[in-house]
């Protein structure tokens, strides 16, 4: 190659040694502060449930990632809603017998599942001790989702205030008849005494229309007002529809049934005014998610 060949007086000009700069790629996690919503009920068959499922439909339909945890211990039928089959539950990892990775079972993208069990013995094994070692063992999934859906079992039990005082967000829900709203009443009135608390959320369920659910709503405030001086939010009512009982038989969320149902409508503006209100603190001595 000739002397005065670009190459070459390129090749002289470059002589010098290069420096490295190194860059440090590695990131630290992205750290997710999971909200954890607890859904509770005065009695069974008020659609506790089925509202927690879509709940966490449309949370992921948003983008979030959720994890649901069916806590009623004993009754556990989230997997059969979602027409899923178990691997194990949650009371297996804690006496040894699984990995917690075991047990969650991957419903769709960006949806997932634990449950606590579904036999006798489950029931059996739920004291408040047993409760503390359930929400410990969620310190393992740190980080890892947007949210959690507590499915929590119906009535009053030392086990629903446990998981509740767990909780960012307590919900109760419940139906405009007398003995949803006295069992409805029972427990609110159980955890405002023995917690504290007056952040809860009242959601009225299968109202013939959400004016009828905001009146249900102010009668059961004016009760908590009355009789334990304290107060309820209200985040808005789900309407009764016929998609309700069409999605169970199919085993799917009722807001995915189409774009503009009445399922869908309600339980977008829920989500909207529950983003709106801030999260509380949990129990100070337990809460999902970490060691202590």
């Amino acid at each position: 190659m000739p002397p005065s060949c670009p190459m070459l007086r390129y090749i002289k000009k470059s002589s010098k040694k290069p420096t490295l700069t190194v860059i440090n790629m590695k990131q630290e996690p992205i750290k997710k502060n999971t909200t954890v919503i607890g859904i509770a009920s005065g009695k069974g068959g008020v659609g506790k449930t089925t509202f927690a499922i879509n709940l966490a439909t449309h949370l992921v339909s948003s983008g979030k990632k959720v994890l649901m945890f069916d806590a009623d211990f004993g009754l556990a039928n989230l997997h059969i809603a979602l027409r899923e089959k178990l691997t194990g539950n949650l009371l297996e990892v804690l006496n040894g017998e699984k990995l917690l990775k075991d047990v969650i079972i991957d419903v769709s993208p960006g949806l997932s599942l634990i449950s606590g069990g579904n036999g006798l013995n489950d029931i059996l094994s739920i004291d408040e001790s047993k409760s503390h070692q359930v929400i410990q063992a969620f310190a393992e999934l740190e980080n890892i989702y947007d949210y959690m859906i507590v499915d929590i079992s119906a009535g009053a039990s030392d086990s629903v205030v446990t998981f509740l005082s767990a909780c960012t967000h307590r919900i109760v829900i419940g139906t405009d008849e007398p003995s949803s709203i006295a069992d409805a009443y029972a427990v609110i009135k159980l955890l405002t005494i023995k917690k504290g608390f007056s952040d809860l959320i009242f959601v009225p369920n299968r109202v013939r229309s959400i004016a009828e659910g905001h009146s249900l709503f102010t009668k059961m405030n004016q009760i908590v007002a009355k009789f334990l001086n304290s107060k309820l939010q209200f985040i808005g009512a789900i309407s009764y529809s016929t998609d309700y009982n069409r999605a169970w038989t199919i085993g799917k969320p009722a807001i995915s049934l189409g774009q503009s149902t009445i399922a869908k409508r309600d339980i977008k503006n829920l989500c909207s005014e529950l983003n709106q209100i801030k999260d509380t603190e949990p129990s100070k001595s337990l809460m999902f998610f970490t060691n202590s």
